[in-house]
């Protein structure tokens, strides 16, 4: 759930069907993926896929809300910490910045999350210095503060200048081998540098205001599967696709959301031909473990 963003509009079911006309042939008969010893471990997985691969052509587990462990049942959207979710294969982080006395303070909504952005960049830095194969994609965006984006890119400024060789940050997609060791960043704030985040290189699904179990199933779950189908049928390399499962509502608050599209996006998963080897993009998901991150990189060793 996200506390300060307006809506995004939901996509319609007619893009649903033309997308499962043009991959149905990806859909069929449960297969077997790759042997569990054909698939590398959570921390490691990146660098054993070939650096010749665009971003857009992988299937990258992330996290929403990647740092919000606080707030309680309405805010709270992860359980595991920055480096456990690294450690188990994850590899987009959304992260949400509160400016405050020149500084960015983790938030999700009005809750605090006992963490600032230079933290999150030394844990960072660390796990890619022990891990130089991998890479990171990160969203960077404003939450609960309202200064002018060029005073939050200002700030941005001055982490990027004490960490100099942590960012990649030009406007197109990269292939893996130009980004290993670093942080691609994903610019949620005007000013910023990077990927521009719901930009012409960005598809996003993120219908997140979902207010019953009914909602999910009806509208929630459509949406992602479609999304899933249109990332798998793409064949643009400069394309990111994005597909929240994320989402809450008065009825339905994150943990629920979490447990209730987890089985549904892992029969998805396990429903694939894994000999097309097919690409679902970047995933961000609430409440991950390591048993709901490992098959969505495994698709990547599949076939």
């Amino acid at each position: 759930m996200d506390l300060t963003d307006t809506p995004i509009s939901r996509r319609t079911f007619a893009r649903s069907t033309v997308v499962l006309a043009a991959v149905g042939a990806g859909l069929g008969p449960s297969v077997q993926p790759a042997r569990a010893a054909d698939v590398p471990g959570g921390a490691d997985w990146l660098g054993a896929v070939s650096s010749d691969t665009y971003l857009s052509q992988l299937t990258v587990p992330g996290t929403h809300d990647t740092c919000s462990l606080y707030g309680g049942a309405i805010t709270q959207t992860q359980t595991l910490s920055l480096p456990d979710q690294l450690a188990a294969g994850v590899r987009f982080l959304d992260i949400r910045c509160r400016a405050i006395d020149g500084v960015f303070a983790i938030h999700h909504g009005s809750f605090f999350q006992h963490i600032f952005f230079g933290d999150v960049l030394n844990l960072c830095r660390a796990f890619l210095a022990q891990h130089p194969g991998e890479t990171l994609l990160m969203r960077v965006k404003q939450e609960y503060s309202t200064v002018p984006a060029a005073d939050f890119a200002a700030i941005f400024a001055g982490y990027r200048s004490k960490w100099p060789d942590l960012f990649w940050a030009e406007d197109r997609v990269p292939r893996l081998g130009e980004v290993r060791g670093r942080v691609v960043v994903l610019a949620d704030s005007s000013g910023l540098p990077g990927i521009p985040w719901g930009g012409g290189r960005m598809d996003i699904e993120d219908d997140y205001q979902i207010g019953t179990i009914f909602e999910l199933n009806s509208r929630k779950w459509p949406e992602v599967s479609a999304h899933l189908n249109a990332a798998r049928a793409s064949s643009d390399p400069q394309r990111l696709f994005l597909t929240f499962t994320s989402s809450s509502g008065w009825g339905l608050w994150p943990q629920q959301a979490a447990q209730a599209i987890a089985p549904k996006l892992s029969g998805y998963v396990s429903a694939l031909n894994a000999a097309t080897r097919p690409h679902l993009g970047t995933v961000p998901m609430d409440f991950v473990t390591p048993a709901t991150v490992r098959p969505l990189y495994a698709l990547n060793f599949a076939g």
